[in-house]
């Protein structure tokens, strides 16, 4: 006897895989945030460096705590040595810490989609085996 597959069986498997693929595409807009973060910090860091005066210079650097991570303003505030090079080391570490964010980002975002792949797909096969009828 041939057994029949119910059309409403076969929609809810197909959203079970529907489902990672939105998630995905969601999570896809998150993946820009470590860049707008390093653009953000990278202004910050542009108004000290383009200070016109000495006091300029020193109202940015005041205010660069909450602009920049705070291993990025100390490496200007307390580090010694010219304020251009200060800069350029402080642009360096957040050049590399974002890099290491977007990293971290996509791989948390890989895992979920996966994640969800597996769980809808084990979820459809469940849902798609023998009647309890038979």
């Amino acid at each position: 006897m041939a057994r029949q597959v119910s059309p409403s069986r076969i929609g809810f498997m197909l959203c079970c895989f529907l489902l990672p693929a939105l998630i995905g595409c969601f999570a896809s807009f998150s993946i820009p945030a470590p860049l707008v973060d390093l653009l953000h910090q990278q202004a910050a860091l542009d108004k000290v460096r383009d200070a016109p005066n000495p006091a300029a210079a020193q109202a940015a650097i005041a205010a660069l705590p909450n602009a920049v991570d705070p291993d990025t303003a100390a490496i200007v505030a307390n580090d010694a040595g010219p304020l251009a090079a200060r800069v350029a080391a402080a642009e360096r570490h957040m050049r590399q810490e974002a890099l290491a964010q977007a990293r971290a980002e996509a791989y948390r975002i890989r895992l979920m989609v996966i994640t969800m792949s597996v769980l809808g797909a084990i979820f459809a096969v469940m849902l798609m085996g023998p009647d309890k009828n038979d």
